[in-house]
This record gives C-alpha cells, structure tokens and sequence, in this order.
C-alpha cells in the first residue's frame, strides 16, 4: 500500500469510532486455508531494492510466502511493477511511467537509491548505495542473479516467475486522476482475463477502481478501497462487491487515531474477511510486530520480511503449510499435582482476542503417553483459567497439549514439572 491520500483521515477516523458489523460469509480461503501470512511489501522495500526481482526472491528465500506489490501502467499499455507512478525515487530516471515505454522503463536502474535499511534515499556517498550500478553492468550481480534482476519488473514476469506465490496486486493511478485509476483497473481485469490463479488479490485506494476490476473479472478477490471502508461503515451500506471481498487491508492507526482493535479484528473474522496491516511509513521492528500478532491478524505486509520472519519462528506462528501455532489461543502455563493424584493445570490467554476460548487440555508423559483429557473453558476477558485433570498415574514430568476450539496449527504443548 502507499501513504493515505486526502481523503482518509476522514475515513480512519470513522473507522475509529465503529465496530465492524456481523454478516456471514464463508469459504474465504485467505482466512480459512492460509493462516498467519508474511505478505513482504514491495518485496520487502527497507531490506531489498523496491519491487525488483531480487528483492522478491531475497523475500521469499528469507521466509516470506505471499508479494505485496503496485502496478502502473506504461505508454504502450504494459503494466510495471512500480509503487510510485513517476520513476524518480527509486531509478536513476526521471518522468511518469505513462509517458515512457516498457523498454525505456526496464533499462532504468531499479536500485540506483536502495540503501539497505532506509529504502530509497537519494543524493548519499556512492558507498552507500550496494546495488547502484548492477542494472547498467557497471557491477557485478550477486551470486545466484543477474543485472536484470534489478530493472523495474513487468507484472507478466512476476507472475511467470512466481506461478505457486500468492501476490497481492495494487492498482495505481497518476496524479490521482480518477479517470486513469479506471483505465488501469480496466487493463488489469484484461490481463488477468482467462487466468486459473486464485491465489490474488486486487486492491485499490480508489473504490471506483475495485469496483470496475470487479466488474470485469470477478472470479478474482479483492480488498475493498478508502470509499468502499467509508460508504460502509459510516452510512451502513452494504460492503461493496462483498462477494468478493477476501480482506479488509487497513493501517494500523492514522495520527492519533488508532484504527486495529482486537474488538474490530473478531467482527471482521465474524464478517468472513481476514485483516492484512500495512505499515507503510511507519515503525517497524519485532516490538511492533509482536504486538500485531497479539491482535490476532491473519497478515502483515512488512517492509522488513527477514524481521518478521525471526518473530514469526520465535513464536512458532502458524503458517500455510499448517505447522506451527495460533498466536492467538490458550497455553499451559504451569501446574501442581493435587493431594488425589490428578493435575491442576493453569492456563493462559495467549494474544488479545476478546473471545471465550473453549478446547481440551491433555497430559501425557514423556514418552507420549496419554495420562488424562479434560475439556477447558476461558471466559471472555479473563486472562487465565484452570483445569483439573484425572491422571492415570500419578506422574511429575507431564507435557501439557492444550488445543483450543477453532484455533489454526499444532496444539500448544508445553513441558511442566507437576508442583506439589
């Protein structure tokens, strides 16, 4: 995503004050099939050259299973995979994509800016810049990549490259011009006419856009745009395109107003739409990241894919291949062996999701053994509960397997040593 246009902090603000309401929809597969998912932005834009092919496979070799990315158009209607609609920030060229062809846009220098950790920031030392240079052949490429690995993408070529990643593709407009926000949703409904994947989404800031690409190709998801989020919730109408909605992709805050709760992240699941958080500006380091997780959101789309990745293998988030664990669900804490032999196990709330969590807990010894099973309840707004287990054998060193009701992934196991 890019930074806000004019019009949204109006909507944030709006988005503030309201809970999102309860309609059914079902069989989302961006909810249901994919759980928690590094959505990399632009490729992974603070740690990789924005939206270049090193910096998708650098982003998917580090961990990342889904691209985040822009589409601009071109002069002879090609579509490049450029987050801003001039070339200026990010090449050593100058002038808007639509005025260039697709030839003089991929002989540009995609990472003539990149400095490592602060994005595109012009007019430094030469030193700075690693990959300055790599385009034109004045470098060498890394291992394992060529100097084209560094020029401005075409979208057909990302999707040849990566035909089994999920890509989340934002339609751009020059100048904001409403006219060319149509003109490009337009194209893309075109371009992906015919295809068999269903692993996209196509977003807009511009609801006209979303609502047009709908119009065209609407076996494709989409995400709704600023109007859309707007219209909805402020005068109660229905969600555009609902049918096709797959997420809701939404900043974190806006200025002082805070837009992601835990209460609008449950309703928004209620709804049948995954919750996808862009920070795009703003900090990001594992503090945030932790924090984004413990609101129990099914994506990030970071700028720093290798840090979200170490947060996520720390925690053993659970990812599209299945394995690995709700953050958000309920875990042994510890326990004491009572008076009778059986074990009081004490359990713990893990993330922010206002919900009663419901499940069985197990005790098994070492080797596996099942010692006992008893089901669990934790009230809404309470952070611990416990639970009595009958235990066939009075038995110290237990693992605790605590699976909660609805919870995507592994049970959460944890190791006691039964007090007592």
């Amino acid at each position: 995503m890019t930074r806000v246009t004019r019009a949204l902090p109006l909507a944030l603000s709006a988005l503030a004050l309201l809970a999102f309401p309860a309609t059914a929809a079902t069989g989302n597969p961006w909810l249901d099939d994919r759980t928690f998912i590094n959505m990399a932005h632009q490729g992974g834009e603070d740690e990789f050259p924005s939206n270049t092919m090193y910096a998708f496979h650098s982003a998917i070799d580090a961990g990342a299973d889904t691209l985040e990315l822009d589409v601009n158009r071109t002069a002879d209607n090609q579509f490049v995979v450029m987050h801003d609609w001039t070339v200026d920030r990010t090449t050593n060229g100058s002038g808007y994509t639509t005025d260039m062809t697709v030839a003089q846009v991929q002989a540009l220098d995609a990472a003539y800016n990149f400095i490592p950790g602060r994005n595109a920031v012009p007019d430094q030392p030469e030193s700075e810049y690693p990959f300055r240079g790599v385009r034109t052949g004045a470098k060498p490429p890394p291992d394992g990549f060529t100097a084209e690995d560094f020029r401005v993408p075409t979208l057909a070529e990302v999707m040849d490259e990566f035909p089994d990643t999920p890509i989340n593709i934002e339609i751009k407009g020059q100048e904001d011009d409403p006219d060319e926000f149509l003109r490009n949703a337009e194209l893309l409904a075109n371009f992906l006419s015919g295809t068999d994947r269903r692993d996209l989404i196509v977003v807009s800031f511009n609801q006209a856009a979303v609502n047009r690409f709908h119009e065209l190709a609407p076996e494709i998801d989409i995400a709704p745009g600023v109007e859309g989020l707007v219209d909805y919730f402020l005068d109660d109408e229905p969600m555009p395109n609902a049918d096709a909605v797959a997420a809701i992709q939404v900043p974190t805050k806006f200025g002082d107003v805070q837009v992601l709760t835990p209460e609008r992240v449950v309703q928004a699941h209620r709804e049948g739409w995954a919750v996808h958080i862009w920070l795009s500006g703003d900090e990001e380091n594992k503090r945030v990241y932790n924090d984004l997780l413990d609101h129990c959101i099914d994506g990030i789309m970071p700028a720093r894919p290798t840090v979200l990745e170490d947060v996520l293998d720390k925690r053993d988030v659970v990812r599209p291949d299945g394995e690995g664990t709700d953050p958000c669900s309920a875990a042994a804490k510890r326990g004491k062996l009572t008076d009778d032999g059986n074990a009081r196990v004490l359990l713990r709330r893990r993330g922010l999701e206002p919900v009663t969590y419901r499940g069985k807990v197990q005790v098994r010894n070492r080797k596996g053994g099942l010692l006992g099973s008893e089901p669990f309840r934790m009230k809404k707004g309470k952070e611990k509960a416990k639970v009595t287990v009958d235990l066939d054998s009075p038995v110290r060193r237990v693992t605790a397997v605590v699976r909660t009701k609805g919870a995507r992934g592994e049970p959460v196991r944890k190791r006691l040593r039964l007090r007592g």
